[in-house]
């Protein structure tokens, strides 16, 4: 779409992070320390009735075997490292590939899985004792937390954007757009720029491990939608700008100037 023909929604959102940041240290996915959980990889059978209270992975397979369900994945779902297999006997909840699970399991042994290029590896295997669905953000966590709460409305548009998440590799905006208006809007995240120290960040829509919060394109008049848009890692102690743009299905131009500074 050209320039002159997209009527745009533009949010300019300058922050200053070095105050007022509450952090939140990224915890390890699993109960077991980094070298245990390396160990556990490495040797499963030496860990057989050792309880992991918690451990994170996204789903890449799930399979029914003798009226069980086994869900497939990677511990390391970044890296797709740490081939797990999870034993779920109550089979009233339905698993799809790519969800996230929070896992209390007792480790039962190892079991060989095969990958997407048909490369065979040995897997943890575990019995769940709890397992519960999460997004992916709360699978990766942030190291800094910076909660906004802040809203500008123009013409029965309105924008919220929540909170701002640092991880290791990457800057996750949380947003919520509400169209107060008859029309129905349409947003363009794939367009959307976060700009620090004269560099400019384009969103990163390809990013799979994120795809369960991608933010939708269309809003219905009188709807709202909500999501997170991700971008490359900036530094925490530099001011930066974020720029949405959308347009309405009628040609008028909506600008919601988004302007928040650290007091």
């Amino acid at each position: 779409m050209s320039m002159s023909k997209r009527h745009s929604i533009k949010i300019f959102f300058t922050l200053m992070l070095a105050l007022g940041i509450s952090l939140s240290m990224a915890a390890c996915s699993s109960s077991f320390s980094k070298a245990k959980l390396k160990e556990l990889y490495a040797h499963p059978e030496e860990f057989k009735g050792k309880t992991i209270k918690e451990l994170k992975m996204q789903i890449v397979a799930v399979d029914k075997v003798h009226g069980e369900i086994h869900l497939q994945g990677y511990e390391d779902f970044a890296k797709q490292e740490h081939p797990t297999v999870v034993v779920v006997s109550d089979n009233k909840v339905k698993y799809e590939d790519g969800e996230y699970i929070k896992v209390k399991g007792k480790v039962i042994g190892k079991a060989q899985v095969v990958d997407a290029e048909s490369t065979e590896m040995t897997a943890v295997k575990l019995e769940a004792k709890k397992i519960q669905k999460i997004k992916s953000t709360d699978a990766i966590p942030a190291e800094e937390t910076l909660d906004i709460g802040y809203d500008v409305k123009v013409k029965g548009v309105s924008a919220t954007i929540q909170k701002v998440d640092l991880t290791s590799d990457e800057t996750r905006v949380y947003i919520k757009v509400k169209n107060g208006t008859k029309k129905n809007i349409e947003i363009y995240p794939n367009q959307s720029i976060l700009s620090q120290d004269g560099n400019d960040y384009e969103a990163d829509l390809e990013n799979y491990l994120y795809d369960d919060v991608h933010m939708q394109k269309n809003i219905k008049a009188g709807a709202s939608i909500s999501g997170v848009i991700i971008f490359k890692r900036i530094d925490s102690n530099l001011p930066f700008t974020f720029t949405l743009e959308g347009a309405d299905n009628e040609g008028n131009e909506l600008e919601l100037p988004f302007s928040f500074e650290m007091q």
